[in-house]
């Protein structure tokens, strides 16, 4: 018997060592709420930090709503640039003659020498890839760089030096073939246009592939011309009567129309649900975002702890911060004009936080619980049948 109450004494005190270890752990967890919460927080960085090598700058509340209602047009593409493309009035261009054109001679009253192949002759003839072009009794002619007017000329003199007198000559490009911008993206049938006598204007280059496809997203065009891109919001120009039709393509210029799908926005945190939402026509305001997400968690998001965080360029990251508690403020950031691949990110209020780490820690207190309980159950159970 003694036995037995020697063993009961030691689980006793067993039991309170480990229960004072699993109380001071509990409390521990409960200190660290913060730190353990099962849910991404947002660290609000120092204005003029460094993230990864990226210059991070924060923008307060006041300041981002300066910066969206005195330049609302500023996040949509600027059409600033575009305008030093446009000429003053379009020229008449004398059309120069370049490799793999076709070009067709006439020479009046003498068949044989306008289509020494009779009927098998094609329309005109293909200068060579080095701008070359043949013609009987004229012999070879370096033809690039001429206009149609000037190669008239010389075959006019190397045929009346040769065989003609006062030969009656006329030149025509049939085929234009050597000077071409390149479409590509949203538009029916992407590939070369040609520039041809009539100058190529913007809109007579969108024309000539099909248009653009009802995905595409004109307000972000991009024209690349040498190392420079500009980035042309079609409908804003119309709306902001941007004359497009001075605004003319050179040979090697490359148009490119993103689709709708790729200028989105991206909504995360204590909203609804989280999104990716695309621009339309370029355009969306952080209201729209935060609305078309479902709105934020009424009993989880912090209302005062709205960011949007935007990849300005390789070397900095803008962060605006926005506190929508104050309705006047909600009002104002509908004028927040959003640009394509920002991050709207609603935190969790801090009694989300301290919510979800009790329903994180609920199952273990009630382990324990249920452990000293059973291990109550089993003292008691030793000690009547030990009795007897």
């Amino acid at each position: 018997m003694m036995a037995m109450v020697t063993s009961t004494e030691n689980i006793e005190v067993f039991k309170m060592r480990h229960l004072s270890t699993i109380a001071i752990l509990f409390f521990a967890l409960l200190c660290s709420g913060c730190f353990l919460s099962p849910q991404m927080r947002m660290s609000e960085p120092a204005d003029s930090a460094e993230f990864a090598g990226v210059k991070v700058f924060l923008h307060p509340f006041e300041e981002s709503l300066n910066m969206a209602t005195t330049s609302n047009d500023s996040a949509q593409p600027s059409n600033a640039d575009v305008s030093e493309l446009l000429v003053d009035s379009v020229p008449a261009l004398d059309y120069r003659i370049g490799p793999l054109d076709m070009v067709q001679v006439v020479v009046w009253e003498h068949p044989e020498l306008t289509s020494p192949m009779g009927e098998y002759q094609p329309a005109g003839q293909k200068v060579t890839t080095d701008g070359k072009l043949f013609y009987p009794y004229a012999g070879e002619i370096s033809v690039v760089g001429m206009t149609a007017q000037e190669l008239r000329e010389e075959l006019t003199k190397r045929l009346s030096d040769k065989i003609l007198t006062n030969p009656q000559v006329d030149v025509r490009v049939t085929g234009y073939n050597s000077l071409k911008a390149f479409v590509s993206g949203e538009v029916k049938k992407p590939g070369y246009v040609f520039l041809k006598e009539e100058p190529l204007t913007l809109p007579s280059a969108l024309a000539e592939v099909g248009g653009l496809n009802p995905t595409a997203d004109a307000s972000h065009i991009q024209l690349r011309r040498g190392d420079k891109t500009y980035t042309i919001d079609y409908y804003g120009a119309f709306r902001s009567k941007l004359p497009l039709d001075r605004l003319l393509l050179q040979p090697g210029d490359q148009l490119w129309v993103p689709s709708l799908d790729m200028q989105k926005v991206y909504v995360m945190g204590e909203v609804a649900k989280t999104s990716a939402i695309s621009l339309r026509a370029g355009q969306l305001s952080l209201v729209d975002a935060l609305a078309t997400a479902g709105g934020l968690q009424v009993t989880t998001a912090s209302a005062s702890s709205i960011y949007v965080i935007r990849n300005t360029n390789e070397s900095q990251i803008d962060v605006f911060h926005l506190n929508g508690k104050n309705a006047l403020a909600l009002a104002l950031a509908d004028r927040f004009a959003l640009q394509p691949r920002d991050i709207v990110y609603v935190d969790a209020s801090g009694l989300a936080t301290w919510n979800r780490l009790i329903t994180q820690i609920l199952p273990t207190v009630q382990t324990i619980y249920y452990g000293v309980l059973t291990g109550k159950n089993f003292d008691s159970w030793q000690q009547t049948w030990g009795d007897r």
